[in-house]
């Protein structure tokens, strides 16, 4: 029996998607439970358990991969994105650029037993840190969708959803809206979490909120009956390290994507028969979004066979076994050391660290919003 410590810093789409593979790991022999960074003790680190840092770069990462490395315990780190090119003027890119975020992240993953990945390019990028880098498949778990029913509706529904980080990305679609608009009387665009910069709603253009639960999400997504579904993506190293997310719930969903002609879409997206690869043009787009819309047994057709391929190659069901493989092999040879740590030095060493991760939210406000953001979110937390 393996055990794994899953620790993130926040609930996204990633730990969620990772935790229904965790569950499906329960079936091959390994064990896991939850903790949020920090919460984590060093009591959470028990001789039986793995830990595994999902996605974790807050200054209170190094102290802990640190201390593992120094008692020569192996840790497991997960990663999905390449951090070091994530670019722009945004407070995600302010984050991953500041110089205490990089040092905390390239010390846990230097250090880590074996960095997870999802695709080769991410590999790549990882390897330049670790040599011990291990690419799993990502899932989907298709129980998850067994009762649910899309609406039934007269709308040809082509949407996209989001975080307001991937505005960048969405925009590269906003030329074919008005053109579509007028050509298909039928059409409506649903943006979900994220609208492209200067679109107007209406009842042809419809926004909705980002929704953080992972499963009201699926739920949401499912309910709007999506004909369409755009998969646009920017030509960098940030976006090629990325996994192949809407493709996997495009297809599960039975939704006819259109992606953009990068990795992680073009080396998995069979064109003209899984989705459409289109070069990020608009003409490109436009050309693709119609062909969709006067075609519906070509929509029928890519639909039925993204979901078998998706269904295939992705079920959580199936990609967990070779997760669970490698969790079973970590296991086997570094489980049953202790961790022997001065209390008092740690909880020092702690609130030194949560010192610079408050400098670092500083910073962050600073470059978003400037002076006036920074005492606006100051007066937020004395007031709370």
């Amino acid at each position: 029996m393996a055990r794994i410590l899953m620790i993130i810093e926040a609930r996204i789409a990633t730990t969620y998607l990772l935790e229904q593979l965790m569950e499906a790991c329960r079936e091959y022999g390994v064990d896991h439970k939850i903790k949020f960074l920090n919460e984590l003790l060093v009591d959470d680190i028990t001789p039986d358990v793995i830990p595994m840092f999902v996605r974790c770069a807050d200054p209170q990462v190094l102290l802990w991969t640190q201390l593992l490395a120094d008692a020569n315990r192996s840790y497991i780190y997960y990663i999905d994105d390449n951090f070091w090119r994530i670019s722009g003027d945004n407070a995600l890119a302010a984050y991953y650029q500041h110089p205490m975020i990089r040092k905390s992240l390239e010390f846990a993953v230097s250090h880590a037993e074996t960095v997870i990945v999802n695709s080769l390019e991410l590999a790549t990028v990882v390897s330049k840190f670790n040599a011990r880098v291990t690419v799993l498949p990502a899932s989907f778990d298709f129980s998850l969708i067994e009762n649910l029913s899309p609406s039934p509706t007269e709308e040809i529904r082509i949407g996209f959803a989001g975080s307001p980080s991937r505005v960048d990305d969405l925009n590269l679609v906003s030329p074919l809206i008005d053109p579509i608009l007028e050509r298909f009387p039928k059409a409506v665009f649903e943006f979900a979490g994220v609208l492209p910069t200067g679109v107007q709603t209406g009842a042809r253009v419809r926004f909705f909120p980002h929704i953080n639960d992972y499963n009201a999400y699926i739920k949401f997504q499912s309910s709007r009956s999506w004909a369409i579904g755009l998969a646009p993506l920017l030509d960098h190293e940030a976006n090629r390290a990325k996994t192949d997310n809407k493709y996997r719930e495009y297809g599960a969903f039975r939704i006819a994507g259109i992606y953009s002609n990068i990795t992680p879409y073009n080396n998995v997206v069979r064109n003209l028969e899984t989705g459409i690869v289109v070069n990020n043009d608009a003409e490109s787009w436009i050309e693709a979004v119609s062909f969709l819309m006067e075609s519906p047994n070509k929509r029928i057709e890519i639909k039925n066979s993204a979901f078998e391929d998706v269904k295939n190659r992705y079920d959580v069901k199936i990609v967990s076994n070779q997760w669970a493989d490698k969790f079973l092999e970590i296991n086997e040879s570094s489980a049953g050391k202790i961790i022997n740590l001065d209390i008092c030095s740690v909880k020092r060493k702690l609130f030194i660290r949560k010192i610079e991760r408050s400098w670092v939210s500083l910073y962050v406000s600073y470059r978003e919003g400037g002076a006036r953001l920074v005492f606006k979110r100051i007066l937020k937390r004395v007031l709370i």
